[in-house]
Formats: C-alpha cells, structure tokens, sequence
C-alpha cells in the first residue's frame, strides 16, 4: 500500500466514525432509538454516569429519559481528536449540551436549594436550562467494514443551570418558524426546507 493509499485511508475512517459521532447527536435530540441503537455494537458499553452498560439497553433507557426529563435538547461536538489504527479508533469528543427541562422535573434535577440561588426575581419559574460542557471518550471499531462505538465514558468538564428567559411568541422570535420537534415531524425529516 502506497502512502497516499494509507492517508485516504485514514480519512475515510475518520470521516465514517465522525459521521458515527453526529448520529448518535441526531438519534438523541430527535429521541429516535433505532438510529440510537444504530451507533453501537450489539456488545458495547456505555458510561454516562446516570448509565453504565450495555449501549443497546442504554439507548432504549437514554431516548426514554431524555422524553421524560426535558421538553428540548441539543447535543453537538466539537474539537473532535481521533487516532485511527486499523480497525480501531480512539476519539476524543468535546461536548456542549443544552436541555429545557420539564417544569414538574426542576427539583429531582437541580435539588431542593436551586431556586433559592435565584431568588425568583423576574425569571420564569416553570422553565429552566440547563447546559452540560463534557467529553465522549469512544472506542470505536470496524467490524464487517462498518464503524460503530464498541465503548463510550461520557466525562463532564461543566455545568450551568438557570431558570429561562426564553421568548417563543414576541418580537422576531414569533416569526422564527418552523419550531423544531423531535420525532418524525420535524422538518429534518421531510428534506426539504
């Protein structure tokens, strides 16, 4: 193999297992399970703290937590470091995650003194934000020519929480539509904008 061969090579590996890291993204803010389950070995294993075990219970448990705990997430990655050898690639992904979460759900999230921190003073109290600066550690591996992440430690750098000032019906954000939604009604999903 010439060493144009090996580089092409490489970037094709790194290229599909980057393509794994932004379907697990998509599979989680859509809450869409098969895709979720579609980014793991049947075998793998995933840490997230709240999860350790096998990734394909985990993605049937994350999709229902995520529906359960909060109205909207957004996952994305950057920074994104990979060292491809063979069959094997380690990466290192940063995390920036975003979650509104469900009004009835504040207290078992944040804790009993969290709205003290605030003193309620002109913020709304039936939603809250919650923001989650971490790391995907992945192993991940070709099996059959395919990619997928064999094991995940999920690892959190930071966290900041706060009730909302979020406008949806005033000023240029009542213009700002379609809104997005998980599940297939989302516009993603027919596309075309």
């Amino acid at each position: 193999m010439t060493d144009i061969q090996r580089e092409v090579e490489d970037l094709v590996a790194r290229r599909d297992c980057y393509a794994v890291l932004t379907r697990y993204c998509r599979a989680l803010d859509r809450c869409d399970a098969p895709l979720m389950a579609s980014v793991y070995w049947p075998d793998g294993i995933d840490n997230h703290g709240v999860f350790n075990g096998n990734a394909a219970e985990f993605a049937d448990y994350i999709v229902r937590e995520i529906q359960t705990w909060f109205e909207v997430t957004m996952h994305a990655i950057m920074n994104v470091h990979m060292e491809v050898d063979g069959d094997v690639c380690v990466s290192e992904a940063y995390l920036f995650a975003y979650h509104k979460v469900r009004a009835e759900k504040t207290g078992e999230i944040f804790g009993s003194r969290y709205m003290e921190m605030f003193d309620r003073k002109g913020l709304d109290p039936d939603h809250h934000h919650f923001y989650f600066g971490g790391r995907y550690l992945d192993r991940l591996e070709r099996r059959d020519g395919e990619w997928r992440i064999a094991k995940r430690q999920v690892v959190m750098d930071w966290n900041d929480n706060r009730p909302s000032g979020e406008i949806r019906d005033q000023g240029m954000f009542a213009t700002l539509r379609p809104l997005g939604e998980r599940g297939p009604g989302d516009l993603v999903f027919s596309n075309r904008p």
